[in-house]
């Protein structure tokens, strides 16, 4: 045998029983791990440049906590499972995975584990999938080597108590509510203690700035952010939503704008600058907790192009304050500022401006000052027993305009004081483009004499004018009732009050040249300003969680609120047509709809 075959097969042995690199989490999810044949993009795991770096920073021992706060649709709970997948092929450890309820649980378990480890050649076999035994149930595995995993509830926190692990996983923390027994995720993480190379792993779509779990985990880390190269100047920055410029209407012009050089960048060019961009450290002063921000406009998902978000972002602001703050949530991967400051009286008082209808007693008429681009009415009306008040709120395509506050004087009881608010409901004013405008809907609180509105509105409600109650709780603005009739004549409409007052508070503060701001007429006394201001936007702890709810001022009375509200909601009755609209008030044919738009419409 020759020296150079001896030596071959030296090298060969050696190479046999030398140990196998050390893969990062990243490479090894590449190479090994598989998406399952029911995922959008089954088979081999190709991860993108940001989602490699989180990787990277959860299989880092000289790292002890990783913090996520993202978006939706950036493949973080694909990432979760890849990272419990490389434990399991080559260190298999004690995982505990934390998630907000029993449902998801057991859904991350069947739709993504189970899976997962089904279709990865390299997982066959570390754990039991689809048969279960004594040591074995659908969220509590065995792992081979030594390891187990077990993916609990938050709202079963005193299942944490039974267990120990070196890997806390915990996904939509911000979701997860705190019970009597305490905060589900301060008991988890006691549940590592015992380890002192625990690993702990936070991630979540935030919620309201105040109440975000996660916004407070990555304000303690190292506050990493994503950073893409222009491919103009080559300066790196943060992609967000300041970023993208488009066209009003047209989401399919929507191109980023580089913050250094100005200069435009297509989307097409989005994967090689996400390919070629990399993680920035804001907070290095911070060691052993890597923070990660990223949101959805660096998402290769094709439901996440610009012009997608754009349109979801231009229908969520047209839809008001709640989906715009689902927008800035699970799109944009931040917390909702909302303001919970109290504008008062004489700050609204001072924003007066001279518009209005107001019936002049001289005069025997109507001042009929309404703005030039009021397109459209809608009343609010609260029935007290010896009134009926009305607020009228003005329709523009950017603005809302309060225009009177419209007393009608007389016992509720009384068929004269309906007449009277028949008859108001009825009225028609001169618009200053030359038509006439009136009353589109009409919503009229069936709180007290509940019978008398019924009959009232069963008489109108093909105008429509509904009678209508208010409810608390997350409900759509305006939503007809499927209770039993009994003894109501008229169709009955829940109003979601806790979202219409959310708008309001929101809104109110804007001043008058800002997009969705109140206009308020000089016909508005201060009574009615201290009523619209009765409430309080405050946070308050329901089931251990922090919650926004509306708290009365004092003994303010808030009928004018009300009567907003009510006016706001009975929008909903309607389907609005701005541009035609305006043609109608200035006496110009109104271009007939084709079947093609119609049928547009319909499927809108």
């Amino acid at each position: 045998m020759t020296k150079s075959a001896v030596e071959k097969l030296f090298d060969s042995v050696s190479a046999g029983l030398r140990p196998p690199p050390v893969l990062s989490y990243s490479d090894w999810a590449e190479q090994e791990f598989r998406l399952p044949s029911t995922s959008a993009a089954a088979g081999r795991f190709r991860p993108w440049k940001f989602q490699r770096g989180i990787l990277d920073a959860i299989g880092d021992p000289t790292i002890e906590r990783v913090s996520v706060i993202k978006s939706a649709r950036t493949g973080y709970t694909v990432g979760l499972v890849a990272a419990i997948g490389a434990i399991a092929a080559n260190d298999p450890a004690p995982i505990i995975l934390l998630m907000p309820t029993d449902d998801d649980a057991r859904g991350v378990a069947v739709d993504e584990i189970d899976p997962a480890f089904n279709e990865t050649k390299a997982l066959k076999g570390l754990m039991p999938v689809g048969r279960y035994d004594g040591r074995n149930t659908l969220t509590h595995r065995v792992l081979k080597g030594g390891g187990s995993l077990k993916i609990l509830s938050a709202r079963a926190p005193r299942n944490l108590r039974r267990h120990t692990a070196k890997v806390l996983y915990a996904d939509e923390v911000d979701g997860m509510e705190i019970t009597s027994e305490g905060d589900p995720l301060k008991l988890a993480e006691k549940r590592t203690m015992s380890f002192p190379d625990r690993k702990i792993v936070v991630g979540s779509t935030p919620t309201e700035d105040g109440t975000s779990i996660i916004a407070v985990r990555y304000d303690e880390s190292d506050k990493r952010v994503f950073e893409i190269p222009c491919m103009h100047c080559g300066e790196p920055f943060e992609l967000m939503w300041k970023h993208l410029d488009w066209v009003r209407g047209k989401p399919d012009t929507a191109v980023c704008v580089c913050p250094s050089c100005g200069g435009v960048i297509e989307e097409r060019y989005k994967p090689e600058m996400v390919e070629a961009g990399d993680w920035r450290i804001r907070n290095p002063d911070v060691k052993k907790h890597a923070g990660f921000r990223l949101n959805a406009l660096i998402s290769q998902f094709s439901n996440a192009s610009w012009p997608n978000l754009v349109e979801e972002f231009e229908r969520a602001e047209k839809n008001g304050p709640t989906d715009m703050q689902v927008f800035v949530n699970t799109v944009l991967g931040q917390v909702w500022s909302a303001s919970v400051d109290h504008i008062n009286e004489n700050q609204l008082m001072a924003r007066r401006e001279p518009f209005g209808i107001a019936w002049d007693h001289e005069k025997s008429a109507w001042r009929e000052d309404i703005p030039e681009d009021v397109a459209y009415i809608t009343a609010g009306v609260d029935v007290q027993p010896d009134r009926l008040e009305v607020v009228l709120i003005g329709w523009s395509l950017n603005h809302r305009y309060i225009l009177t506050h419209h007393v009608i004087r007389g016992s509720a009881l009384l068929q004269t004081t309906w007449d009277e608010l028949d008859s108001f409901i009825g009225t028609v004013w001169r618009h200053p483009l030359g038509g006439e405008i009136g009353i589109s809907a009409a919503a009229v609180d069936s709180g007290y004499l509940t019978q008398t509105v019924y009959d009232y509105c069963e008489k109108v409600q093909g105008r429509k004018i509904v009678a209508i109650k208010g409810d608390e709780g997350p409900r759509p603005t305006l939503k007809a009732s499927t209770a039993r009739r009994r003894r109501r004549t008229a169709t009955l409409y829940i109003v979601g009050v806790d979202q219409v007052k959310t708008d309001i508070a929101l809104t109110l503060p804007l001043e008058k040249g800002e997009a969705k701001s109140f206009r308020l007429s000089d016909v508005l006394d201060e009574e009615f300003f201290i009523q619209l201001t009765s409430e309080r936007r405050t946070r308050r702890l329901v089931n251990g969680k922090p919650v926004i709810k509306f708290e009365r001022i004092g003994q303010r009375k808030a009928e004018a609120l009300d009567c907003v509200v009510y006016g706001i909601a009975a929008k909903e009755l309607c389907r609005f047509d701005f541009a035609n609209r305006y043609l109608e008030l200035k006496g110009q044919p109104v271009p007939k709809a084709s079947l093609k738009d119609i049928v547009g419409k319909l499927h809108r």
